[in-house]
């Protein structure tokens, strides 16, 4: 799980740095100018991430936005337990960072910026948790088929 995470988000700048839309130079060297300067620049780098993920190309930013985030993605998907059969660990996985995607497309952005990474993947756990708990009452209002079989005997 987190071997698969840092390789997908090394696929994806690689196909970035190879298609015809990317993020200008400019714009990436002071993302990492900003976030050199410590918590206030870091979250002042993530700010500007997730605006120009809602104006600009979804699919050019958001390998951007899930590196800087994949630390807290990672920590949070330690906690998170999977429903097998149905939900293993990758479905859990991609169903996090749709939870993160779709929280910084959607979600009001906090006035103080120092909150929005919690904020984001406070959200995106919301989410997946929520999501978890609806396939664990699925699975739980499920009978087995030799059961099914029995009972009409």
């Amino acid at each position: 799980m987190l071997g698969n995470l840092s390789i997908d988000l090394r696929e994806a700048h690689r196909d970035l740095a190879r298609g015809p839309s990317q993020p200008s130079q400019q714009q990436l060297e002071q993302l990492r100018a900003l976030s050199k300067l410590g918590s206030a620049g870091r979250s002042a780098a993530l700010a500007a991430v997730v605006e120009a993920y809602r104006a600009g190309p979804k699919t050019l930013w958001a390998p951007t936005l899930l590196d800087m985030l994949a630390p807290a993605i990672l920590a949070k998907l330690r906690r998170l337990q999977p429903r097998p059969p149905v939900m293993d660990t990758e479905d859990l996985r991609q169903h996090l960072i749709l939870e993160v995607l779709l929280a910084a497309a959607t979600m009001p952005l906090p006035r103080n910026r120092s909150y929005l990474r919690s904020r984001l993947m406070w959200r995106a756990n919301q989410g997946a948790r929520r999501w978890l708990a609806r396939e664990g009452r699925r699975q739980a209002a499920q009978r087995s088929f030799d059961t099914a079989v029995d009972g009409r005997r």
